[in-house]
């Protein structure tokens, strides 16, 4: 599928001969304000920096190479200094990069600290006035360019900053903390001890600048649908359940951690037990009573909510959606030409699947295929921890074969491994099917592929390679912890992220799979071509709840229409969409820009491509927007023609 280019072909032209972009058209991930589950949320809320920006082209300002290098080494230190300043601000992200200053803080929630950041912004887009950007070289005008229009569009936006669910059925503080407790808040001496349990004491003073957030965008008229509260409730009983918040044999998620990781440090056994009456002391007397008090706040929310879905439903709304269309696609495309592309795909790919279904002999419609297909219970692993574990057994024996065929396809490799993992009990029923999170920036911690084994009829046998090839490699985990080992690039840039670079990427990576000798039966075949087909469904259903007035039940009933999987999972699937406008619609739209520009390299370059050499533009500079990423390969493609005729004029 050939998308509408994004830039004409002149201005292409003139892009590579120069490579000095002046104004991207871009955008990084942006995720519900307090979801820490996403893919680099708090390192991208310290920024505030939501870009969505035209391209335009610049003649060559040329100057000495010691003006170039000083100039771009003064504004790299700004970009690193600046990067640093924010994080100060955000301990939970100065955690997740490994760091251990204000180790004993969590973040700042309140109202208070989002216009500091605002002022922020302001300040550094004053200060960045003070760089010659014509001196800058080729890498340092890139982050420049996206720098400037990132704070300008986080400028712009700041009028939607209440227009966030701050918390919902996938995500809120209320499981966030918990998660960041035990899996980024690392225990290896006594004063990290001391620092957890002081981190638990700060929920009350959290989940307060939470519940004002929540009255904030209440009086908005931005209340999460009727469907989320249920979900909301069974998450928080999870991590109250148990130990010491309840009597019962069984130990709650966090005293099950804080016990594990006060065993794990030398301490003398007065000690020990000290730190552990302590701890325990804090969860009864502090932690509980926040979530008593937050449950409350909810509890009254929920009386004001509707089955009305869509963002339509916001003052301004479509003005809202049509901004977060822009930011996740990174094209000016409007919900009804992605609505038209969806349908399209969608078309596309039932006749895939119907192949599919005359290999395998099944008789009957498309729909009565996707019946025989839930029915087989032999494409299922049994709902018991032996099928769990063989689940997880599974996706790792992909992972060690794909891993073989790597270097046929890629140069660059990223040196930080990846761990298959299971989504934690306490937060199975509001996570997602499967996720990607970072590694560390120091590399202790690696990147983790985690997949949600509650329901197995969820996470189908016939889905799971493209699963795993999307989450984790090729897909996420190669994007992702090559851009953190970028180290000649400034932290910004190496942490920054474009939904439809970074989901279109591995959404692409489905499709390599099969290049890669992936996807050896007919049934793993109809499971790449399903999850494909979910991402095309998206393009549909998004528009269609946030534009169109669609119903839940409509969308819904949609997804079922044209999915073997099980039914159940379309209503998380929509209900995801619901309380995230937009995000869905990036995986489609940037994969189908990818295989676009592969396509376009391929047939210019003829025998001369080499798909190692594609791949290595991709991901060679970080996450960019779909048409810095068309330049990017408009700019490869024209030097190694370039190359290539120059080599021949030597041989002659």
């Amino acid at each position: 599928m050939i998308l509408p280019r994004i830039a004409n072909a002149e201005q292409s032209t003139k892009v590579l001969q120069v490579f000095e972009i002046d104004y991207f058209y871009g955008w990084y991930k942006d995720v519900p304000s307090t979801q820490i589950g996403g893919f680099m949320l708090k390192k991208w809320l310290l920024f505030g920096l939501l870009a969505t920006i035209g391209i335009q082209c610049s003649s060559a300002f040329k100057q000495s190479p010691k003006d170039t290098a000083a100039e771009t080494q003064r504004f790299n230190e700004f970009l690193d200094k600046t990067f640093d300043e924010f994080l100060v601000l955000h301990p939970e992200s100065m955690s997740r990069f490994g760091k251990k200053e204000n180790y004993d803080k969590l973040n700042d929630y309140s109202e208070a600290m989002e216009l500091k950041l605002h002022a922020m912004n302001q300040q550094k887009l004053k200060e960045l006035k003070g760089f010659d950007r014509a001196s800058l070289d080729v890498q340092a005008k890139l982050s420049y360019d996206l720098f400037k229009s990132d704070l300008e569009r986080g400028l712009q936006d700041f009028r939607w900053k209440d227009y966030n669910y701050a918390i919902h059925q996938q995500g809120g503080v209320h499981t966030d903390l918990p998660t960041f407790m035990i899996n980024i808040h690392k225990v290896d001496s006594e004063k990290d001890l001391q620092d957890y349990i002081a981190r638990l004491q700060q929920f009350p003073r959290v989940f307060s600048e939470v519940e004002a957030q929540i009255r904030r965008s209440q009086k908005q008229g931005v209340i999460p649908p009727k469907f989320a509260f249920a979900s909301i409730y069974k998450s928080t009983a999870n991590i109250l359940k148990g130990a010491p918040f309840a009597k019962t044999n069984a130990d709650s998620p966090l005293w099950t951690d804080i016990k594990k990781k006060t065993r794990g440090i030398k301490l003398k056994p007065e000690q020990q037990k000290l730190y552990l009456a302590q701890a325990q002391k804090v969860l009864t007397d502090t932690v509980k009573p926040a979530y008593e008090q937050l449950l409350k706040v909810v509890q009254e929310l929920e009386t004001h909510a509707t089955v009305d879905d869509g963002a339509w439903k916001f003052p301004n709304g479509a003005d809202f959606y049509n901004s977060r269309l822009a930011r996740y696609t990174t094209t000016k495309m409007t919900a009804d030409e992605i609505h038209q592309l969806g349908l399209k795909n969608v078309a596309r790919l039932r006749t895939d699947m119907e192949k599919i279904q005359l290999k395998l002999g099944v008789k009957g419609s498309l729909q009565d295929f996707f019946k025989n297909v839930r029915a087989d219970n032999s494409q299922y692993y049994p709902a018991t921890p032996t099928g769990r574990s063989a689940y997880l057994k599974q996706a790792e024996k992909y992972l060690a074969n794909i891993q073989t065929k790597v270097p046929n396809y890629f140069r660059l490799i990223p040196k930080t491994p990846m761990v298959v993992k299971s989504v934690e009990k306490y937060r199975e029923e509001g996570a997602g099917k499967a996720f990607y999170e970072e590694p560390s920036d120091d590399g202790s911690r690696p990147g983790m592929y985690y997949v949600n084994l509650r329901d197995l009829k969820d996470v189908p046998k016939f889905e799971a390679e493209a699963l795993l090839y999307h989450e984790g490699i090729p897909g996420h985990h190669f994007q992702i912890a090559l851009g953190i080992e970028l180290k000649s690039l400034p932290k910004y840039r190496r942490y920054k992220g474009y939904t439809a670079f970074v989901e279109g990427w591995a959404l692409y990576t489905e499709r390599l799979g099969k290049e890669m000798g992936g996807y050896q039966d007919d049934y793993a075949e109809l499971g790449r071509l399903s999850m494909e087909m979910v991402r095309a469904c998206r393009l549909v259903v998004d528009t269609g709840v946030h534009s169109k007035k669609w119903t839940r039940e409509q969308a819904i009933a949609y997804m079922n229409e044209n999915l073997p999987v099980n039914p159940g999972m379309q209503i998380e699937q929509v209900e995801r969409y619901i309380i995230w406008p937009g995000q869905a619609t990036a995986y489609m739209v940037g994969m189908l820009k990818i295989v676009e520009l592969r396509e376009k390299a391929q047939k210019a370059l003829g025998e001369k491509f080499d798909i190692r050499d594609f791949h290595d533009v991709v991901l060679g500079n970080g996450a960019v927007s779909l048409d810095v990423l068309e330049a990017l390969v408009d700019k490869y493609i024209a030097d190694k023609n370039v190359a290539d005729k120059s080599t021949a004029e030597k041989k002659v």
